[in-house]
């Protein structure tokens, strides 16, 4: 007897789910997909748990019969494309007909489904790909589908999944990339009890933007339309100050389908070139029209991605497109009519304000008012093990450190979870860092002093950020923290999903000193900041910190509020920001008085010793001239 055998359609259909369902927000994603396809007006999302419990998609479209209810649930089943010829040339967002037959073999699925020329609807229901039940039923023209229980037969894949506020994060990605693509739709998402997002139809993609992402991004934006060799690009491209810090709010649709594609990327890329620094992504809406013989969209099985067939031209295309768009930013109006001043500046972190210690003219006197107390955090992660930095003994015997880093340095990822008090023995440590001659500065980072030991190069920027860490979660912990009370509260207004990271680590941000409330809607209303926290474009700092909270997610687990501290003190604190010599010997205190001082909230080293005996040996002597 032969060992091949055809496949069970069940065991098919739980193999196809594998590579178009991966988590709930892949069934929201092809679900609404369907729903505009269909011709809806209006779709409506609501979800359970992060979508593991119950996903529920509603719209008000054609609908169906009973015989395409049932068909539709068959592999491989559309009315999408005919014949092989229409593969070559796909106007719709669904095409495959593997989506529902795959969802309805994870899941327990009920469809309800009416067109509006029907008296009754019709109701399928189907538990692990078996139908159990189809009947005749009530329901309003269009099409409700209801999928609860994802995963439950399949235990192995549902532990992959994430917890509901990541889940959640996911879906609202989807519903949004459809909202912005389809500004003729109104859209509707409810996550639990709460609405997240809603946008009416109707009005222009400006507005759509102002909604989804926020007033003060659309403020930022510049108008694209460009028009070459039957290739349209239109939408919106942001200022060359204004980036994020991931690639992720630079969303492409292609003929309508929210979509990746390196080409674009590449483009986009090309027409910034200077205008930012590497490492930073300035955010963009942008539209790609063409042939649909020009594009293959049939690549992934979850249709991420699209190739286009002439990828060279669409790449020059794209970047000639955005290159006009930025050349018109000099006296051009944003979205909103306010006309911008010009910008030719090269990138920097644009919320950044210099973290000063001592007060200055960049940091003006507010007043101060005390934090209410609070319980002690529980018992965290203990502390990585200290650079030998100024405090290892000289052995003769031992091969030169390098004067690059020390020698044991922690792992860049390294990161203590709570600063804690070291050792008697560090006091004699934390003198000599006190007692430090300082030489003068080496570039606009390094400062260079001279210790007992030999020669100390700090980097200032990481001694800032450990001085800000250790006061912010300091004042976390005390009763008598203090904040700077602002003198004119500032007004955040950011997209959905900033602000759904936002309310879900509010009551941390409150704790760390941050006085926040939310407004109504995606706003925010910041009326102060911690003690010595940079008190100047609170906002675009807000976004920043909010920015490495996504994109550090998955780092090593620690407390929320140490998370955000850490977030917080690298969008403060810039590494070129230039110091007195005043400023020098004050930080070079607070750092002796720093519980961990040897190390940065990440893990980097502070300083390092080139030792004196190094130094002459490097000389050709043995001793001391």
């Amino acid at each position: 007897m032969g060992t091949i055998r055809i496949l069970a359609a069940d065991v098919a259909n739980r193999i196809a789910a594998g590579e178009v369902v991966e988590r709930p927000a892949s069934v929201v994603k092809e679900l609404v997909e369907n729903a505009i396809d269909a011709g809806a007006g209006r779709i409506r999302v609501q979800t359970a748990e992060g979508g593991q419990r119950l996903i529920h998609v509603t719209d008000d479209g054609c609908g169906m019969d009973r015989e395409d209810a049932l068909l539709c649930l068959e592999a491989h089943a559309t009315s999408k494309i005919r014949d092989s010829a229409d593969v070559g040339q796909i106007h719709t967002l669904g095409f495959r007909g593997e989506a529902l037959p795959s969802i309805a073999a994870v899941s327990r699925f009920q469809l309800q489904t009416r067109r509006a020329e029907d008296a009754v609807g019709t109701e399928v229901l189907v538990e692990a790909g078996t139908l159990r039940d189809v009947r005749d039923c009530g329901c309003a023209a269009g099409t409700s589908i209801r999928v609860s229980h994802l995963f439950a037969s399949m235990p192995a894949r549902r532990k992959f999944l994430r917890g509901a506020h990541t889940e959640d994060g996911h879906i609202q990605e989807v519903v949004l990339l459809q909202a912005l693509a389809h500004p003729e739709v109104t859209v509707e998402y409810v996550a639990g009890d709460r609405e997240v997002l809603r946008v009416p139809a109707g009005g222009d993609l400006a507005m759509r933007i102002g909604l989804l992402m926020g007033r003060d991004v659309l403020r930022e934006l510049l108008p694209v339309e460009y028009t070459e060799n039957g290739i349209r690009v239109h939408g919106f491209v942001a200022r060359p100050g204004f980036t994020r810090s991931s690639r992720r709010e630079q969303r492409v649709f292609v003929n309508g389908r929210p979509a990746s594609a390196e080409e674009v990327h590449y483009g986009i890329r090309e027409a910034y070139h200077t205008l930012v620094i590497k490492g930073r992504y300035p955010p963009v809406v942008l539209f790609l029209e063409l042939g649909a013989e020009r594009v293959d969209v049939n690549v992934h099985p979850a249709k991420r991605e699209v190739r286009f067939r002439e990828g060279h031209l669409v790449r020059q295309i794209v970047a000639a497109a955005v290159s006009r768009g930025l050349r018109g930013m000099a006296f051009s109006p944003t979205p909103e009519g306010r006309e911008a001043p010009s910008t030719g500046v090269p990138d920097v972190a644009p919320a950044a304000h210099p973290f000063r210690l001592s007060p200055g003219a960049h940091q003006p006197q507010l007043p101060l008012e005390r934090l209410p107390p609070r319980p002690q955090i529980g018992q965290t992660s203990p502390e990585p093990a200290r650079p030998a930095v100024l405090t290892a003994p000289e052995t003769p015997s031992a091969p030169p450190p390098d004067a690059g880093a020390p020698a044991d340095a922690p792992p860049a990822d390294a990161s203590p979870a709570r600063p804690r008090p070291q050792e008697q023995e560090d006091t004699a440590v934390r003198g000599e860092i006190a007692s430090l001659r300082v030489l003068g500065l080496y570039g606009e980072r390094f400062i260079v002093a001279e210790g007992p030991r030999g020669l100390v190069l700090i980097d200032q920027a990481a001694a800032h950020q450990r001085v800000l860490f250790e006061q912010l979660l300091h004042h976390a912990d005390c009763a008598h923290g203090l904040r700077q009370q602002l003198l004119l509260p500032a007004t955040v207004d950011l997209g959905t999903d900033d602000a759904r990271r936002l309310r879900q680590y509010l009551d941390d941000f409150v704790k760390l000193g941050f006085s926040i409330d939310h407004f109504g809607g995606n706003t925010f209303l910041v009326s102060a900041v911690p003690a010595r926290f940079p008190a100047e474009n609170v906002a675009g700092l807000l976004r920043q910190i909010l920015d490495e909270l996504r994109d550090r997610g998955h780092a090593a687990p620690a407390p929320e509020e140490v998370r955000i501290a850490r977030a917080a003190c690298r969008c403060a604190v810039r590494p070129t920001d230039a110091l007195t010599h005043d400023e020098i010997a004050r930080l070079l205190r607070e750092l002796a008085r720093a519980d961990m001082p040897y190390t940065c909230p990440n893990g980097l080293p502070v300083m390092v010793n080139i030792s004196t005996a190094e130094i002459t040996r490097r000389f050709g002597r043995s001793t001391p001239a």
